[in-house]
Parts: structure tokens; sequence; C-alpha cells
């Protein structure tokens, strides 16, 4: 086992480490392909360039009505993207890494997308002209009868997929990196945004028994696909499920519970008996769930916003002793634009904060395509000055 293996899995354990763990997202084309030193493929060029959008713009509609075609346009490129971003994260001396691969989307034009649960997206670029994560814009459903007569042959064939794809990158980056995979969207948002949040509101009081099937193949589904990740080799997953704003809960914690907490725990528990941990992933303000992620078995919670109020002392105090705490580097001002040293202030405080005692993990809060890669370097570096066990006191840390 590497030490970064042993300095992850340490922290996630509330071990303490021989230092605390460094952990990036690894989403973006912009800050991926920088730190590799190359220019990302032709893909984002294609969408941007009027010229060949017009093409796409023919050519998309005619792919969608033959699913396998529609298919080999996508999940080529988020298969390429997935191992390039592997490679980033070594080259970048990270400990561990979320990787994403979700072979979802199926491209309407060069404008528009959906994808394989209902979701209506808008295509979104990048400064430098790079495909960047898609705004969703509404969902497909009207109600129970939209689902029903949804293909879903797309969605079965997820966890095959999801096994060929990782099994290629712990093979070729697993032994330097801790790889945290994620290939599904969590339960919460797979279910609303389908529907929309209107439309959801009122599916959750008056069409409980198509919302409890509705859950429960999602839950069957995200559990399939956790086999093929073990099989591939990952030793961990991420589960995203945004819960919250940043004021707050979207929906009350007791309604998250009732609906989903039985399929949450399964999920946790699945992972661990397949031998892997699971993080937590829920923007916003989640200190109302906090202690839900620890009661449904989840190893660790991420990103704990800052800029939603998340503090990590607070966090640390309220749930320090059951879950591993990732994140809190903020990404709106910390990791974008700020100087080195306010970056070597935001990290040491983090450690001051979170990290006595283990259980925790550096990391930015989020990813998106401003995030600057000097930046990343330093936030890594501050972890180097300031998160070595055993930890200072704070009052010299």
């Amino acid at each position: 086992m590497s030490s970064s293996h042993e300095r992850v899995l340490a922290a996630l354990e509330l071990r303490e480490p021989d230092r605390v763990p460094t952990f990036d997202l690894m989403n973006e084309y912009a800050t991926v392909y920088e730190m590799l030193g190359r220019k990302p493929g032709p893909t984002g060029k294609l969408f941007g360039n009027p010229y060949t959008a017009k093409v796409l713009d023919r050519v998309f509609p005619l792919l969608t009505k033959v699913p396998a075609l529609s298919a080999m346009v996508s999940d080529p490129e988020l298969a390429r993207f997935a191992h390039d971003a592997a490679e980033a994260a070594t080259v970048m001396g990270y400990d561990s890494a979320w990787i994403s691969y979700f072979p979802i989307l199926r491209f309407l034009s060069s404008k528009k997308a959906l994808d394989i649960y209902g979701r209506a997206y808008d295509v979104v670029l990048d400064q430098q002209g790079n495909l960047a994560n898609p705004m969703y814009r509404e969902g497909l459903f009207a109600g129970p009868e939209d689902w029903q007569a949804w293909d879903k042959k797309p969605l079965l064939a997820l966890p095959g997929k999801v096994h060929q794809v990782y099994s290629k990158i712990v093979k070729d980056f697993g032994e330097k990196l801790f790889i945290f995979g994620f290939s599904c969207y969590g339960l919460y948002e797979n279910t609303w945004q389908s529907l929309g949040f209107s439309r959801y509101t009122v599916a959750i009081r008056r069409e409980k028994e198509f919302m409890r099937r509705y859950i429960k193949f999602f839950e069957d589904l995200h559990c399939l696909i956790l086999e093929a990740m073990a099989d591939a080799g990952l030793p961990a997953t991420v589960y995203t499920d945004d819960l919250a704003y940043r004021s707050g809960p979207m929906v009350s914690p007791k309604v998250i519970d009732e609906l989903y907490g039985d399929a949450y725990r399964r999920i946790a528990e699945t992972a661990h008996r397949l031998g892997m941990k699971i993080l937590f992933h829920s923007c916003g303000n989640t200190t109302q769930f906090l202690k839900l992620f620890a009661d449904y078995g989840f190893d660790a919670v991420h990103p704990l916003e800052p800029t939603a109020g998340m503090e990590l002392a607070e966090v640390k105090q309220l749930v320090g002793d059951r879950l591993c705490l990732v994140g809190n580097i903020d990404v709106t001002h910390i990791l974008v634009d700020a100087t080195k040293e306010e970056v070597f202030e935001d990290v040491r405080k983090a450690i001051q904060d979170a990290g006595p005692g283990g259980g925790y993990i550096l990391a930015p809060d989020h990813s998106h395509p401003e995030i600057s890669v000097k930046r990343l370097r330093w936030m890594k570096e501050a972890g180097e000055k300031y998160g070595h066990y055993p930890l200072p006191g704070r009052e010299e840390i």
C-alpha cells in the first residue's frame, strides 16, 4: 500500500496519518490540461465554432434517434477526460482525487443536451472554449407516466461502462493515487430534477407509491454501479446529492430522511461490504444534515462550503468524531485570485480547525474553470508546511 493510500485511509478512519492528506476535484478541462501541460482535444472548439456548430446542429438530432450512435459521441470523450484527470492528479502529487466518469449525456445540438435520467441541459463552454459542466435547465417528466415510458436501457448499461473505464484508470494510476470514483448522481437530484421542483413537491405529497418505486430504481442502480466500481478496484466512491442552498435545506431533513434515509443506509452499507469508503457530497449549508450523514454510515462529508456559512471548527465539534471532513478551501477567491499569503493562511486555519486527532482531508470546496493551478499548488504546499502530525498546538500552527 502506498503512503498516499495509508494517509487517506487513516484520515477516513478518523486516525492521525503522517500528515493531512490532499484531495482534488479533477472535473474541469482548463485545470486538468494546464496541469498536464498540453492542449485539450478539439471537442470544445467544434461546439464553439459557429460553422462546425451548424453541422453539429444538423447531425445531433439524427444521432439521438439511434441511442448507440448518440452514446458514441459523448461516452469516449468522457472516458478520455476521466483518464486524463487521473493522470493530472498524479502529476500534481495529490494523495487522492475525485475522478468522474458519467456517460449520461446525449447532445441534441451544439447548445442543448439531455441525459439518460430525464433532464435537459444547456451546453456550457469555459473562457478557453473547453466543454464545461452543463447547466441543468429543466426536467422532462410531467409525471409517473413519462417515467414509465422512459427508455431505461441506457441506465441499465451504466455499470458495464463504469467497470471498463475505471479498470483502466486503476491499472494506470491506482498504485500512486487513492481514487474516489463518481458515476451516478444522487437519488434526490435524480428524482426531483427529472420532474422539476414544483412537480416534485406534488409527487412527494400525493404520489407516494410512485415516488417509492422511483427512488427504489435509483437505489438499486446505484448499488449495481458500486459493484462495478469495486470490481474495477476503486478504493472509494463519492455519493453526491445536493440537499441544500447556501441558506439551508432545500427540503426539510425530516422529509429527506423519510424518503431517502433507508436507501442512503443501503448505499453506504453496500460500499462497505465491497471494501470501499464512501464520501457524501452535498453543496450548501448542510449543518442540519451532518448527523444524518453519520447515522446513514457514510465515512466522510464534502464540501463544507465556506461561502454557505460552514465553519470547520463547528463541524468538527458536531460530527468530527463520526465523519472525516473534506474540503472547505474556498474557490470563489482563495483558489482563484488570492495572494500566496492568503492561501497559506486559509489552509493553516482549516488544518487548525479540523486536523487535530485526524479526520481531515485538505481539498477545494468545489471545482470550476477559473480555479488557478498555481493556487492549487500553493494549497498543497501549505498542507505540507502545516499538516504534519503531531500537529502543533493551536497557538503554534
